[in-house]
């Protein structure tokens, strides 16, 4: 009898704490929308030039929860400076055929979990190519998000200056390569989002230890239903200068920052640690040209390493959605704003700019661009 009452006992106690983390949960998911407000606000707002012989798009907005890197209250506000009809759209539904045939355009901000991944990529490309809608993001740029398999190849077949990657699904090969590459080296999975799944290997023997782990019962990933299997991505460790840099490219609207990792640690992504300021012309240059080389992305972010053998900047991946949780994205001399491509020329403008807002200008000018039958 006094074992079942403790049970009960301890059963209400979880309960209680239950409800007090609930409680919590819910208070700062208030206080980030207040938050999310005040920053919305914090930014110059982002209006078109319609033409006058262009119908406007019906849009459907795919909806989340509010939290401060949300990316569809922005798209929001800019659909609403625009006068452009929107309605939410819940993608999830078993009925989301229907409710995509009455729009002209959709845009969603697809998450970074694997299984987000799949059902996003079969339902874009399922309204893009079936159901003949413009979408953002396009299947083109979904094939290379969150996969540094596709990335890699990519770099290597557009002669990208990345980081040496070697990339194999022969047991063979890998245990070749093993005897051979000078350690320690960086072993990665596909997605290795927010720098989760990178692994230092400091010498051969972690390295078999890894490798006949992948290919026996799988490497077990941050995702619990999702194993690293069959294949390996190994890295060369650079020696840098210590942080790596983010650019990030829309139209031709340029924005960046360096990010620094936390003590003890290699790896930045991911550590929060960020520094804004100036960036070079010369990865200003070597961004642009990425962008124009890999499939279309209504925003590109692009991750740097300078190597410090010979000063050189090398792509570590690239992604077309990222963190954003600040109208700021690039200060210059403490001053916030923008570099704009124009004339051959890469010019600094100040001001604050949500980044969504800005692919939000690109996707309609697709749209526009669709109405004049000009080809995308």
């Amino acid at each position: 009898m006094m074992k079942i009452k403790n049970r009960l006992i301890r059963k209400l106690e979880r309960y209680d704490a239950l409800k007090l983390i609930e409680k919590a949960r819910i208070k700062k998911i208030q206080n980030t929308k207040l938050d999310t407000n005040q920053l919305l606000n914090n930014s110059i707002p982002v209006v078109m030039e319609w033409p006058p012989d262009i119908i406007k798009p019906r849009v459907g907005l795919v909806k989340s929860e509010i939290i401060v890197n949300s990316y569809w209250p922005k798209f929001e506000k800019f659909l609403r400076n625009n006068n452009i009809e929107y309605n939410y759209i819940d993608i999830k539904d078993s009925d989301f055929i229907s409710k995509v045939e009455s729009l002209d355009v959709i845009v969603w901000r697809t998450p970074s979990p694997y299984s987000d991944q799949w059902e996003a990529k079969d339902k874009v490309e399922f309204i893009q190519n079936h159901m003949n809608k413009l979408i953002m993001p396009n299947k083109e740029s979904l094939w290379f998000y969150e996969d540094k398999v596709r990335q890699s190849w990519l770099f290597d077949y557009h002669n990208i200056p990345s980081i040496k990657t070697f990339i194999s699904y022969n047991f063979e090969e890998i245990n070749e390569y093993i005897k051979r590459v000078e350690f320690p080296i960086i072993s990665k999975d596909k997605t290795s989002s927010s720098a989760y799944g990178v692994r230092e290997l400091k010498n051969k023997s972690d390295a078999k230890k890894l490798v006949n782990e992948i290919f026996n019962n799988g490497l077990k990933l941050y995702e619990p239903y999702i194993k690293q299997k069959n294949y390996v991505i190994f890295q060369e460790k650079v020696p840098n200068e210590g942080y790596d840099l983010r650019v990030i490219i829309i139209g031709n609207s340029y924005f960046g920052y360096y990010r620094y990792p936390k003590k003890g640690d290699f790896k930045a992504s991911g550590s929060g640690i960020v520094e804004k300021k100036d960036i070079p012309l010369e990865v200003l240059k070597l961004s642009k040209q990425i962008k124009e080389k890999l499939p279309k992305s209504y925003m590109l972010a692009v991750d740097y390493l300078e190597d410090s053998r010979d000063g050189k900047f090398y792509v570590i991946e690239t992604s077309i959605f990222i963190s954003v949780e600040t109208s700021e994205q690039l200060i210059v001399n403490k001053v916030p704003g923008r570099y704009v491509y124009s004339k051959g020329e890469f010019i600094f403008e100040k001001g604050n700019y949500w980044v969504q807002e800005l692919m939000m200008v690109e996707l309609m000018n697709d749209w526009i661009s669709i109405k004049k039958g000009e080809k995308l």
